[in-house]
């Protein structure tokens, strides 16, 4: 009977230890979930010093370190008999340790917050959302695939669109600027009366659908790309919020 009480202890020590670990790791959000040395292996480290607290060579030192030199004799009968029934559950305790080892390296793929800090949206799938009429200042849409969604009259100040596909996107009427839109992909892009002062953009310009009426003072847009921007024929108007005229913002002949 003793013996099945100590393998019971052994396995459920050990087994605890690995849950209550495991559950302050996910507690903790999937932000800590880097490094091979850090909360990867906390499990796997509490499972490994439950096991060690109940062997047999620890016991055996506790029994020979409160006793003198007789109670270690009487008990080396007792210890023998405790290290057959280790060698016995040793396989378990082994199966033990590598669920610990699962649970402490089984992070969960990074989450991206859609308000407020973090990535934003980048690498999201947000094709045809609507986004229009909202505040988006400073948030980042790196390789987002944001085809046909709608961003119109929001304000999108220094908003980074990195090697985002805005195929067929609408940013008509908002305040884009200082925003970043190199290397994107905006066929048939919807650009009109956009505010996209200071802005910068790639060769994909050339691939919207629509420039009339916006506001490019001072963007940051490839001289050559520029050259053949300027003979678009919808490269005209005003835009309606701050008056300047297309052409002259992008310093047209």
């Amino acid at each position: 009977m003793r013996s099945i009480l100590l393998n019971l202890a052994i396995a459920a020590t050990a087994f605890v230890s690995i849950a209550r670990t495991s559950h302050a790791f996910l507690s903790n959000g999937v932000g800590r979930c880097y490094g091979p040395n850090r909360e990867r292996s906390s499990a796997a480290a509490a499972a490994a010093t439950a096991l060690h607290q109940h062997s047999p060579a620890h016991q055996r030192i506790i029994v020979q370190a409160g006793g003198d030199r007789d109670r270690a004799d009487d008990n080396e009968h007792h210890n023998s008999v405790v290290r057959r029934q280790w060698s016995a559950v040793s396989s378990s305790s082994s199966l033990i340790v590598a669920a610990g080892l699962l649970l402490g390296s089984a992070c969960p793929p990074a989450a991206h917050a859609v308000s407020g800090g973090g990535l934003d949206y980048a690498g999201l799938d947000i094709t045809g959302r609507d986004y229009s009429n909202g505040d988006y200042k400073g948030k980042d849409f790196t390789q987002t695939i944001a085809k046909a969604a709608t961003f119109a009259n929001s304000n999108l100040q220094g908003c980074r669109f990195y090697k985002a596909y805005l195929v067929n996107a609408n940013f008509e009427g908002s305040d884009a600027r200082g925003a970043s839109f190199e290397d994107t992909s905006m066929d048939n892009a919807n650009l009109r009366n956009i505010n996209a002062a200071g802005s910068y953009f790639g060769q994909s310009l050339l691939d919207v659908g629509s420039l009339e009426g916006g506001d490019f003072t001072d963007a940051q847009i490839p001289t050559k790309t520029l050259k053949l921007v300027c003979d678009r024929e919808d490269v005209r108007g005003t835009n309606p919020k701050t008056g300047v005229d297309t052409r002259e913002s992008l310093m047209c002949p």
